[in-house]
């Protein structure tokens, strides 16, 4: 009988790359930008509205094999998605000093009424803001609004930031499987967004799809491929042409977006439909993303950086994931070619700097 080549090591260092044996640090904090929390009352308000059509993906297309290890690991992870007594000493073995905290994807909610999406954005802000005070040594808020509906975004928007002290956002990649973020109802928004010069997080929901049932593919392909398409729409329909200070932070490295994207340059060249609301090259618009880390190889990092530069590369985990990255710190060590100023920016005052943080104001605290 056939036995496999390395372990299985979930919730450990990744199969991606060779591990040193050498653990090293910068002097500075490091903050990790994407991190998330689950907010339960939020779910306890909204799961009994959901019909099946709106239920998760994952849970509507994955096959038996890949539906049972799901519910295997949401009930192995559900704790350490609230838990400060396992999350805490999580983030030190991580050596991560500061969360960036938003919420757990599957409770964009996007899909139900816009009064009810409204209400769980509230208590999942309320939520992340209890975190923040409970340890604000450790914590900073990111927070979540109803796109559904305009208005409501901007008003959740206006209190994360105004009342509550977030510095940042997380949104899907889409606002519902008819609806992308180039809406043009959006626009308003993204003239509040800029205007408080506020970084969002984008993060996927998995891509829908029948073909994806088997091996986590609605994960493995699902989720960077409902990024990429996002992202696409975001350039294409011309949102960052009419928002140019925009400031997105992109889950999964940009997904297949930022390894590809002179396809998106050669479609402009040689096609109308391909250049009608914008006026420059795509790779343009794409420059102004920022990227975080989570590629897992040392050379799709090293790509990221040499590409779109040091200031647009930040840490970021998936944490508390089986797809998280478990090593960040000793990842941006393993790059190639920078110095330990970047380093220095890459895991921490990047994201301090995005956010508007005095990084003074947090400790180094994680120790190796």
């Amino acid at each position: 009988m056939a036995t496999h080549d390395i372990p299985m090591r979930p919730y450990d260092s990744t199969a991606g790359r060779i591990h040193p044996t050498e653990k090293k640090r910068p002097k500075t904090p490091t903050v990790d930008f994407h991190i998330h929390y689950r907010v339960a009352a939020a779910d306890d308000l909204v799961k009994p509205h959901l019909t099946a059509d709106k239920a998760h993906a994952g849970n509507a297309y994955a096959d038996a094999a890949s539906l049972a290890q799901n519910k295997k690991h949401h009930a192995e992870r559900l704790s350490r998605l609230s838990d400060m007594s396992e999350r805490l000493p999580d983030m030190d073995r991580m050596i991560v000093d500061v969360a960036a905290v938003c919420a757990y994807p599957q409770q964009f909610y996007y899909n139900v009424d816009k009064n009810l999406g409204y209400e769980s954005s509230q208590l999942i802000n309320d939520g992340l803001a209890k975190v923040v005070k409970e340890s604000p040594d450790r914590h900073i808020g990111i927070g979540q609004v109803p796109l559904q509906d305009t208005d409501l975004a901007i008003k959740e928007l206006k209190r994360c930031i105004n009342e509550l002290g977030f510095r940042g956002l997380q949104i899907g990649a889409r606002v519902t499987e008819q609806e992308e973020l180039s809406a043009p109802r959006l626009d308003p928004f993204w003239a509040a967004v800029q205007e408080l010069d506020v970084p969002m997080l984008i993060h996927p929901s998995s891509f829908s799809s029948a073909r994806f049932a088997p091996h986590h593919f609605l994960n493995i392909i699902g989720n960077p491929l409902d990024t990429t398409t996002g992202v696409h729409y975001l350039i294409f329909d011309g949102v960052l042409e009419r928002f140019p200070n925009l400031k997105f932070v992109l889950s999964h490295g940009g997904a297949f977006t930022s390894h590809y994207f002179a396809r998106m340059d050669h479609a402009y060249g040689a096609r109308p439909d391909c250049r009608d609301k914008i006026h420059q090259l795509p790779s343009t618009y794409l420059k102004k993303f920022y990227f975080d880390t989570l590629v897992f190889s040392v050379e799709q990092l090293d790509f990221l950086i040499k590409t779109f530069g040091v200031d647009h590369v930040l840490l970021g985990t998936d944490y508390p994931f089986d797809m998280g990255e478990y090593d960040p710190v000793e990842h941006v060590y393993q790059a190639n070619g920078i110095t330990e100023s970047d380093r220095e920016k890459i895991c921490g005052l990047n994201a301090f700097d995005l956010m508007k943080v005095d990084p003074a104001k947090f400790k180094f605290r994680v120790k190796i």
